[in-house]
């Protein structure tokens, strides 16, 4: 035991090899010159991958033999009802983290009532249907019930605020419906008349990005639409692709044109085309993890 700690000592102890800064300066030089062939073998991949869809939020980009054509989306009527929605989204997030003896809130959702109110004086002007129009009212007079029960007894209660939300929810939920209605009609208009100009071969080919800020959520609607009009094999192929924390067309450009080149390298290195889709350094790790905390086992 005390010869293994001396040894650990004399170990520690013991300056790490200096490298010769002129073999340095020739491996750097070497890099170097290695990740520009490679960047650039990235850049006329790309050139050759098409066509490609980007989904960027409310706007549709193809990239179909050197030229981009954009089209919106979204028709009005999907964000003015999210709109309405928000107003118990709103007081939501006004109340629950509120903690005894904070008064900021009032103040909050004062305003907030007050322009509930001034939309609810404004639905006739929104293009709402009838029954659209009733059940913003609804949603909005919950609301303003709800803040004025609030304000008067002066204090949050957390079981009312759950009920709040209880009573909005299937409200909200219908506001819900005819967005992704409205929307999916809109992507799918826009979208389809592309999807009949392209060749089979084309079609085969065809990469979709969908861009997003967070993670996606499950039944991501945008993404969803892409899976039924791509099918399954376009999953499996991994050419429709949510681009977690992209947000903007020339990043997820970038994006495509490395996932395509890995790939082929993937292939042509490995014989597993998503091999470089996991850390290059994945396999090495987990295996010296293993050892670093003890999970193989014993002689």
């Amino acid at each position: 035991m005390i010869r293994a700690w001396i040894l650990a000592a004399v170990l520690l102890a013991t300056p790490a090899f200096a490298a010769d800064p002129a073999a340095e300066a020739v491996l750097s030089d070497f890099n170097k010159a290695a990740r520009a062939a490679y960047a650039d073998g990235r850049a006329q991949m790309l050139a050759r991958t098409d066509p490609v869809v980007l989904v960027a939020f409310d706007t549709l980009i193809l990239r179909r033999n050197g030229r981009e054509t954009k089209i919106d989306f979204t028709p009005p009527g999907y964000d003015r009802l999210k709109s309405v929605a928000h107003v118990a989204l709103g007081v939501y997030g006004a109340l629950a983290p509120v903690m005894d003896g904070d008064e900021r809130w009032k103040p909050v959702v004062t305003d907030l009532r007050a322009k509930a109110l001034a939309v609810r004086a404004a639905l006739g002007g929104l293009d709402f249907t009838p029954l659209q129009i009733a059940r913003q009212q609804e949603l909005i007079d919950l609301t303003v019930a709800y803040i004025d029960r609030t304000l008067a007894a002066g204090r949050i209660d957390k079981a009312a605020l759950a009920a709040f939300g209880r009573s909005t929810a299937p409200l909200m939920l219908a506001n819900g419906n005819d967005a992704a209605k409205l929307q999916l009609d809109g992507l799918h208009a826009a979208f389809e008349p592309w999807r009949r100009q392209l060749s089979p071969e084309e079609w085969q080919r065809l990469y979709v990005l969908v861009l997003g800020s967070r993670m996606p959520r499950d039944g991501n609607l945008q993404f969803s639409y892409f899976t039924f009009a791509l099918g399954k094999e376009a999953l499996d192929q991994q050419r429709l692709v949510y681009t977690e924390g992209v947000t903007n067309p020339t990043a997820a450009t970038s994006l495509l044109a490395t996932m395509v080149m890995d790939r082929g390298l993937s292939e042509a290195f490995f014989g597993d085309r998503l091999r470089m889709d996991r850390d290059l350094l994945a396999d090495g790790a987990q295996a010296h993890l293993l050892k670093m905390f003890g999970r193989l086992g014993r002689d």
